[in-house]
């Protein structure tokens, strides 16, 4: 498996909190193979361990933003200090070549800009908080819909991963987006009956009037 995955997975094990990589790694991890490039490392965390996160990024000596949607970030210095609008944060080095901040009026305001030319180098990663009870993940866009733990969050050797279904059910919102169909693809023709009536069922709350990966036969 990829080597900047093994030392994302070295850098979070054993820091008190948990934690999975998903989006287009998942999928991979998953598939047991590199199917595609990857423009940056997701993982999926809970949001009360979202201050021990940025702390721990930060004593790495890490940059550490929260989106607030319109390309606009916020520079957390203070962790007493946030906003919390968005589900997702990045952390980064000052150098990291992904990541052109241009400051907005506001003191610790940016305006981001996000170059896809891929992940070389371990200096960025993306944190996207989920809620979740005593066994279950709740999918973040509707609580109503939720996987069993156990079965949300899956293991290729020691890195843990996002279940193909509900990363696919996050994929949903923008299957025209770079490698999504592929990922559905792939993901599809390896997964259980299991794993595709769960996606299946979720799909159709999601999309009563119809989706293109909603299958009449799973």
């Amino acid at each position: 498996m990829n080597n900047l995955l093994i030392q994302a997975n070295e850098l979070l094990q054993n820091h008190g909190f948990e934690y999975a990589f998903c989006g287009g790694w998942a999928i991979d991890l998953f598939l047991g193979r590199e199917t595609r490039k990857h423009g940056d490392i997701d993982i999926l965390a809970y949001w009360p361990e979202r201050d021990t996160i940025i702390q721990y990024m930060q004593s790495l000596g890490l940059q550490v933003y929260e989106m607030l949607g319109g390309g606009k970030v916020h520079h957390i210095t203070d962790i007493s200090n946030q906003i919390r609008l968005k589900r997702n944060i990045f952390c980064c080095t000052q150098d990291c070549e992904l990541v052109c901040l241009n400051a907005a009026d506001e003191a610790d305001m940016y305006f981001l800009d996000f170059r896809h030319t891929g992940l070389t180098k371990l200096n960025f990663m993306e944190f996207l908080f989920n809620d979740r009870d005593d066994k279950d993940l709740l999918y973040a866009r509707n609580h109503t819909i939720r996987q069993a733990v156990s079965d949300a969050v899956l293991y290729n050797g020691s890195l843990p991963y996002l279940s193909p279904e509900m990363c696919l059910l996050y994929k949903s919102t923008d299957t025209e987006r770079e490698g999504y169909q592929s990922d559905y693809d792939n993901a599809v023709a390896a997964m259980s009956s299991r794993q595709r009536s769960w996606l299946n069922d979720a799909l159709t709350v999601m999309y009563p009037e119809g989706h293109k990966w909603i299958r009449w036969s799973v």
